[in-house]
C-alpha cells in the first residue's frame, strides 16, 4: 500500500493528493459502477437541484474541505463534480434506491487488560489495491494518518491523529435521507478533532443529511465510544466490555423499515455473537480470531467477493490505545503488506 507525506494548507495537501495519486483516481472513477449512475442522476433537472443544495449547504459549513477537494480534482485533472458526487454515494443511494451490500465490521474492547478497536475495511473490490496512506500536517491542526480511497475526502473510513483522537467508520444506511451536511465531509472533520467529547461533537453536528457510525477512541482518556447517526437522530455508548457492530442501527431507536440491513450485516452479527459469547476480554489476537472469520462460508466476518457477497475485506486494523500501536493487516484478496504506525 502506498503511503504519503504532505505538509501545507487545505488547498496544497488536496492538490498534492490529487497529484500523487491521480492514476488510481481515474482509475477507480471509471471502473466505478456506481459512477454512471450518479452522473446520469446529476444531468436531471431533479439532480441538478439537489447538487446545487448539497454544494451551498457544505460549502458555507464545511468551506476548508470544500478548498481541499476542489484541489484534489485539480490535482488528478478530474471534474470536481465528480468528485462532490462521489463522495455524496451514501446520501445519493436513497434517492437512486440502490442500498449497498458493502460496509464494514468493528469490534471495540475496553476492559482493565485492554483498550483496543478493530475494524474490517470492507468495500467495492474496484478499491482493493488503490487505496494508500496519508499522512497530513496542516498548520495549526492536529496532523494526522487516514487510510484512504482515490477520490474521496481522508476520514470517511478510519484515521488518527496527534491529538490522541482514533476511529473507524460503519456505513448504516438509514432511509430518510434529507439535504444536508455530507457524512464523508463530517467524517473529515474528526481527524482535526482535540479530545473524545470534541470528536463526539464533530460526529453529531446538526444538518445531518444522512448517517455513519463512528468508532472513536481516545488515548489519553483511555475511552472508546460508538457514535450512530441518522439525520435527526443520535446515539452514544460508551464501551465496557466488548462491543460488536456491523452496518444497521443498534443502539439508536430505528424501526428496520427505517433503515437498510443486509444478509450479510445480519450473518456478521449472529456469527459475532457466537464468537463472544462468554468473552469477558480480548486481545490484539483474539479480536483478529473475530475480523478473519470466515465459517460462515456464505455471508462470512471476512469477506470474499462471491456470489452471495460482492464485497471484499479490504483490510483489518486494530487501534492499540494502551501501546499506542497502529497495525494494519492485508484482506484476502490485497496485495499490500502489513503495516505498523506510532499513534
Amino acid at each position: 500500500m502506498k503511503q504519503f507525506t504532505v505538509t501545507g494548507t487545505h488547498s496544497e495537501i488536496g492538490h498534492a493528493i490529487g497529484q500523487q495519486f491521480a492514476a488510481q483516481i481515474h482509475q477507480f472513477l471509471d471502473a466505478y459502477p456506481f459512477m454512471q449512475r450518479l452522473l446520469a442522476f446529476h444531468n436531471s433537472a431533479e439532480g441538478q437541484a439537489r447538487y446545487q443544495q448539497y454544494l451551498a449547504i457544505n460549502q458555507q459549513h464545511f468551506p476548508a474541505y470544500m478548498l481541499e477537494l476542489e484541489a484534489i480534482a485539480h490535482g488528478a485533472n478530474r471534474p470536481f463534480h465528480h468528485l462532490f458526487l462521489v463522495n455524496m454515494r451514501g446520501e445519493y443511494r436513497d434517492y437512486l434506491n440502490e442500498h449497498a451490500l458493502f460496509g464494514c465490521s468493528d469490534v471495540a474492547v475496553v476492559t482493565n487488560d485492554n483498550a483496543l478497536i478493530g475494524h474490517n475495511e470492507d468495500g467495492d473490490i474496484a478499491l482493493a489495491d488503490t487505496a494508500y496512506l496519508v499522512q497530513v500536517s496542516i498548520p495549526n491542526q492536529p496532523s494526522f494518518t487516514s487510510f484512504s480511497y482515490p477520490g474521496f475526502l481522508c476520514g470517511n473510513a478510519l484515521g488518527f491523529n496527534r491529538a490522541g483522537i482514533c476511529f473507524s467508520v460503519d456505513n448504516v444506511q438509514p432511509r430518510n435521507i434529507e439535504i444536508g451536511l455530507v457524512r464523508h465531509f463530517i467524517a473529515r472533520s474528526l481527524l482535526a478533532a482535540t479530545s473524545l467529547d470534541d470528536a463526539i461533537a464533530r460526529a453529531t453536528v446538526a444538518g445531518r443529511a444522512g448517517g455513519f457510525s463512528y468508532t472513536i477512541g481516545s488515548i489519553h482518556e483511555r475511552r472508546i465510544v460508538i457514535v450512530e447517526t441518522a439525520p435527526h437522530q443520535q446515539h452514544v455508548r460508551e464501551i465496557k466490555g466488548i462491543f460488536y457492530h456491523a452496518n444497521q442501527y443498534v443502539g439508536l431507536e430505528m424501526d428496520q423499515s427505517a433503515q437498510s440491513i443486509s444478509k450479510s450485516s445480519m450473518a456478521r452479527s449472529q456469527r459475532a455473537q457466537e464468537l463472544l459469547q462468554n468473552k469477558q476480554n480480548l486481545d490484539h489476537a483474539g479480536i483478529l480470531e473475530i475480523l478473519t472469520d470466515c465459517k460462515n462460508t456464505q455471508l462470512p466476518i471476512c469477506r470474499i467477493p462471491s456470489a452471495t457477497d460482492d464485497t471484499a475485506t479490504i483490510c483489518t486494523t486494530i487501534f492499540d490505545l494502551d501501546r499506542q500501536r497502529f497495525k494494519l493487516y492485508p484482506g484476502p484478496i490485497s496485495k499490500f503488506a502489513p503495516i505498523e504506525l506510532a499513534l
